[in-house]
């Protein structure tokens, strides 16, 4: 029998060489889609770098290797803890961190000076201990659910340490413990507050009718209309803001409301005034006029004005009162 021709042999021998060359380091993202075999061996001599149209785009890594980096095994510890320390004081908010047992790891100046500590009152020490109210203890509650249901929380409510101001907590499972993040909320608060009192108002003097009230500055200009004002007026309150009281006010009492808008004092005065009922024909009314200052709305006037024969109420001359 003849022997096999060597030269098959060696050729086999040199594609298997060819093919098993030195990998390159990056592949396109052409080739992750086409040629994920050809990538995954790649992956096997360290992390990839994927290009398109000749840019770096990402990089791919073994799983090994992901995991390594998530475990921050091997990685600067202190320079990545002087980051979030500096994040951490950029911040508005109040941070205080904890590991599983609620003992205090790490806090912020925002913390400290919010709530009146100094670090060596609370670094080391289970937050427990600093309890001293019904409030903290409900926060401790929270504290404990967050960690066995691993789920945020979010609440909020008055401030047990600065009379007068509210707090939204936010509570979040942290890696080795639980972060609490803190923010004073008083001024959305009372904002809001603000808003719902309007509202409430609006819907009384609609449901009683003939009252409407407003704020002018001191040129008559409406700055701020209620909805009962609208309704009482027959206009929309959208069109009311911006517009001049004199509008829809008689020609004979201009001269009154004038006087009040123009007064620097303090006392509410009430007169006489014909008014644009529904945008048809005038009626009656009584106007109060409070004048007063803050921020923006400088030299303005508080007004309310009651329709006179829809509310029963005696009519006056164009006379303050």
């Amino acid at each position: 029998m003849n022997p096999e021709p060597q030269q098959n042999k060696t050729s086999d021998s040199e594609d298997t060489t060819t093919s098993v060359g030195a990998p390159p380091s990056s592949a396109t993202l052409t080739e992750v889609v086409r040629d994920m075999p050809r990538v995954r061996a790649l992956l096997d001599h360290g992390p990839v770098q994927i290009t398109s149209h000749k840019r770096n785009e990402f990089v791919m890594v073994p799983q090994a290797e992901f995991e390594r980096m998530s475990s921050l095994s091997g990685v600067d510890k202190k320079n990545i803890d002087e980051k979030l320390r500096l994040v951490m004081e950029a911040v508005s908010s109040c941070i205080i961190i904890m590991d599983n047992t609620q003992r205090v790891r790490r806090t912020n100046k925002a913390f400290l000076d919010y709530f009146g500590y100094r670090e060596s009152d609370v670094i080391g020490r289970q937050l427990g201990s600093l309890a001293k109210t019904a409030t903290d203890n409900y926060i401790l509650t929270c504290i404990k659910q967050v960690q066995e249901s691993g789920q945020e929380k979010r609440f909020e409510m008055a401030s047990s340490h600065r009379e007068g101001r509210f707090i939204r907590f936010t509570i979040r499972p942290w890696p080795g413990g639980v972060a609490v993040f803190a923010d004073d909320i008083t001024e959305q608060t009372r904002a809001t507050e603000h808003v719902m009192q309007e509202l409430a108002r609006d819907q009384a003097s609609k449901h009683i009718g003939g009252v409407g009230s407003g704020v002018l500055d001191a040129n008559g200009i409406i700055r701020n209309a209620s909805l009962g004002l609208a309704v009482l007026l027959g206009v929309r309150r959208r069109l009311l803001i911006g517009a001049s009281i004199y509008r829809v006010l008689s020609p004979d009492c201009r001269n009154e409301v004038e006087r009040c808008l123009q007064s620097r004092g303090l006392k509410t005065e009430t007169i006489g005034i014909e008014y644009l009922a529904s945008g048809s024909e005038f009626a009656t009314a009584r106007m109060a006029c409070s004048p007063f200052a803050i921020g923006q709305l400088q030299d303005c006037v508080a007004f309310i004005i009651q329709d006179c024969a829809r509310c029963g109420a005696p009519a006056l001359d164009h006379q303050p009162g």
